[in-house]
């Protein structure tokens, strides 16, 4: 009995193919999108490619952390590790960019973190937590919250479309070499169309609208709206997969909606910071150093 189970898990496409494939056709998605926008030229990334390469890597390094950390314990630890990046968020974008302490934010951490510990919880069948495994937990929160604020700094100086496609491109080419290291590498049947999926609606177009929504909310407030992406992962998985949902999970699932729509609903328009950090590179070029 464990040696068939053993035998579907060998066969199962790995972690690293299946970030690999998500975000390459999350790159390819967004050109074919441009491409038949007549918008092409946003492809050409004429200035800020060092940060734009930055910030590819270091959407690499988030993913591959993640997936570290499940290996390591088991995916609920892996969640209640990585999502405590709105902690760091919350403490590091005051000082690296021009937005005040967020209330909204603050308040909304706690149905939210609430809701994820529940949800988290519920599939965490004896899991525990090895030093190592909350080490790269920790990583990939912080790896997380250092995208968001490079992220929103590019988003003021180039188009959304040049920023999510690079971002895609690049990590894809980092992450590349890991598919030697990981099990299955190609989806097989039913699998290739949710792989198309994930990639093309799940990364590509929700990628596009968390940048956008990114110019006009703070850092703080963009850490807390990416609960949702662990209540649509439950949501997927009854849907497309059968897996029951359970009260927990349709518990915190609504405890992180709540703090989600908190932040909608009470945080203040972001333009102005916006604002500020064009005027501050205006500045700059006006009157150099």
């Amino acid at each position: 009995m464990g040696l068939h189970r053993g035998d579907r898990r060998r066969r199962r496409l790995s972690a690293e193919a299946l970030v690999f494939f998500r975000l390459s056709i999350a790159a390819v998605s967004i050109a074919l999108a441009l491409a038949g926008l007549g918008r092409t030229e946003l492809l050409r990334a004429r200035s800020e490619r060092p940060w734009l390469a930055v910030v590819g890597a270091v959407l690499a390094a988030h993913w591959f952390l993640f997936f570290e950390t499940i290996k390591l314990s088991s995916v609920a630890v892996a969640l209640l590790t990585v999502y405590t990046a709105p902690i760091f968020l919350a403490l590091l974008a005051p000082a690296f960019l021009p937005e005040q302490r967020s209330l909204a934010a603050l308040g909304a951490l706690v149905p939210a973190g609430g809701g994820l510990a529940l949800i988290a919880l519920a599939g965490g069948n004896g899991a525990h937590a090895r030093p190592l495994a909350i080490a790269t937990g920790l990583g990939s929160a912080v790896t997380y919250a250092a995208l968001v604020i490079a992220t929103k700094r590019l988003s003021t100086r180039l188009p959304v479309g040049t920023i999510t496609f690079w971002n895609y491109a690049i990590a894809a080419c980092v992450l590349a070499p890991f598919l030697a290291v990981g099990g299955r590498t190609l989806p097989h049947g039913a699998e290739i169309g949710y792989v198309a999926l994930l990639g093309a609606v799940f990364t590509a177009l929700s990628g596009f609208v968390y940048v956008t929504l990114m110019r006009r909310v703070t850092a703080q407030a963009i850490g807390i709206l990416a609960y949702l992406e662990v209540v649509s992962s439950a949501l997927l998985a009854w849907a497309i997969l059968g897996q029951p949902l359970g009260w927990a999970v349709v518990a915190g699932g609504v405890l992180v909606i709540a703090g989600g729509l908190a932040v909608v609903l009470l945080e203040p328009s972001d333009a102005s910071p916006v604002e500020a950090l064009a005027a501050v590179g205006s500045a700059r070029d006006e009157h150099p150093a």
